[in-house]
């Protein structure tokens, strides 16, 4: 049964409000699903906070040129389906992802992403990355390995830290304790040697000049 023209207009409304609030649309061709295993597929998506839609190519057309958007329309060929992810979890892209894997009839036909447009190949690359799930995990391990690494070598400094340290410190004592005997040892025997004869001498001649001075003033008297 035709729809009216207040309806397509709805559908266009309805389109136009997924394409602006979608962060990734995807335009896949879901040809060689049975009714059972398209519905079962919506669920998965619903369920993973996707809006999977099937619109008439014609409709789709008008919604996209409207809002600016035209380098997907010329896929608008054939059975075409819309998958709109509005928030950060990519998980029902990559149930689409899976599911086109496993189905070779099931083909990427073009997408957007932020607003840019993507290719079917560009689209594929994305669905086949991890997801933010995955990455994190992977993040966090390879933490704690670094983290494993880091305090093992921080446990093999420490044990070798006190034999290494250990006899440095009677060494640089020694060192510094040798100069100081050997010195005053030295100071000692230069002041005996040399000071000391020349004091006595001077000594021996002072009283020798008195004497003589003495003798002289008896004398004349």
């Amino acid at each position: 049964m035709p729809i009216t023209r207040e309806e397509k207009q709805q559908q266009v409304a309805e389109i136009k409000k997924h394409i602006e609030s979608a962060k990734i649309i995807v335009l896949w061709d879901y040809l060689g699903l049975t009714a059972g295993e398209a519905q079962e597929l919506r669920t998965k998506f619903y369920n993973a906070e996707g809006v999977n839609k099937v619109y008439k190519n014609r409709l789709a057309k008008i919604a996209f040129e409207e809002l600016g958007k035209t380098e997907m329309i010329s896929q608008f060929t054939g059975p075409s389906s819309f998958l709109f992810i509005d928030g950060e979890d990519q998980s029902s892209l990559k149930i689409l992802e899976k599911e086109i894997s496993a189905n070779k009839n099931l083909t990427f036909k073009a997408g957007y992403v932020d607003g840019e447009y993507y290719d079917a190949e560009k689209i594929a690359e994305l669905a086949a990355l991890p997801s933010k799930d995955v990455l994190l995990s992977m993040l966090l391990s390879a933490l704690q390995g670094t983290i494993r690494n880091l305090a093992y070598a921080i446990s093999m400094v420490a044990e070798k830290a006190p034999a290494d340290s250990t006899p440095v410190e009677p060494a640089k004592e020694e060192a510094k304790e040798e100069p100081t005997v050997e010195t005053t040892e030295e100071t000692k025997e230069t002041t005996e040697e040399v000071v000391t004869p020349e004091v006595e001498e001077s000594t021996e001649e002072t009283i020798t000049n008195k004497e003589e001075s003495k003798d002289s003033e008896e004398k004349g008297e």
